[in-house]
This record gives structure tokens, sequence and C-alpha cells, in this order.
């Protein structure tokens, strides 16, 4: 009455670093995310003068680079500032915004797009 089944997975999912092993990848990891994104981003933002914090890191999807233990992605944007690629945001109101053109022409001169 019963019958034996072999399992073989049909569906093979391809491995994903989660945490990169160091900084020299997670640094590779990072420039890739904003080469592959930034021409939707300056495309997006094109009549704005500024741009606020969190609608970069999502257009740059920098959210993407370690989602277990980066789910926001403002840790990434965070190492950028710190690093000296990025200039501080400015607040406005409760919304921290970074300068347009400062930020397209640093976050360019940084990948190696310009």
């Amino acid at each position: 009455m019963g019958y034996s089944v072999d399992y073989k997975p049909t569906n093979r999912r391809r491995a994903k670093r989660t945490v990169p092993k160091n900084k020299a990848q997670r640094t590779k990891d990072i420039k890739n995310a904003i080469r592959w994104n930034i021409r939707q981003l300056e495309h997006d933002t094109v009549g704005a003068d500024t741009i606020a914090r969190s609608l970069a890191i999502s257009m740059l999807r920098l959210n993407k680079i370690a989602p277990p233990t980066d789910p926001s992605g403002d840790h990434v944007m965070q190492q950028l500032i710190s690093d000296g690629i990025l200039g501080k945001t400015e607040r406005r109101g409760s919304v921290q915004v970074f300068d347009r053109a400062e930020l397209l022409t640093s976050l360019k001169a940084w990948v190696g797009m310009l």
C-alpha cells in the first residue's frame, strides 16, 4: 500500500553571502550596489535639490547588502559618511537630507564612474 520516493530537490538556489567575510569584500559589495543603482537614483531625482537619507538608501539598495545584520541599510550609509566618502547630512525638520549634486559626484568618484 505504501510507496517510497527518492527526494531530489528540484529548485536550487544560489548561495548568498549573509555577512561579508572581510572588510574588502564588504567594500566591494557596497561599490557594486552603488555602481548598479546610481543611474536610477540620478534619473528619479532630476528635479530635486536634495535627497532624503532614507530615499538614498532605498534607491541605492544599500539595505540589500547584508539583510540579516542591517535590514534598514543605515549602517552602510553611516559607514560611507564616517569614511569620508559622503558629506554629513543636513536636517530639514525631522528629515536628514543630502545635497543631490554633492551626493552624486562623491558616489560616482568613489566607484570610478567619473
